[in-house]
């Protein structure tokens, strides 16, 4: 299964390279495509795969991990997508 979501993260316009850092963060099973939408918020598309569970598992844990950088206030998911 794969799922594939969009999340919105609103971070600190003072911190120039959150963008970067989300992009070439290392996430293991969940790939990361960012694109900074205005000053202070940034959409990325995130892809985790795995059996059902796991895959849902993977995307939290990314979720949390990329909220946890320097400069992140908040994620919010916009949208998920599961597919078999």
């Amino acid at each position: 299964m794969i799922v594939r979501a969009y999340v919105l993260f609103e971070v600190d316009a003072a911190a120039d390279d959150v963008l970067d850092r989300l992009t070439h963060h290392s996430l293991g099973n969940c790939k990361v495509l960012a694109s900074q939408l205005y000053s202070g918020q940034i959409v990325a598309g995130l892809e985790a795969d795995g059996f059902e569970a796991e895959a849902l598992t993977h995307f939290n844990a990314a979720v949390a991990e990329l909220t946890s950088e320097r400069g992140v206030r908040r994620a919010t998911t916009l949208g998920i997508a599961l597919t078999p």
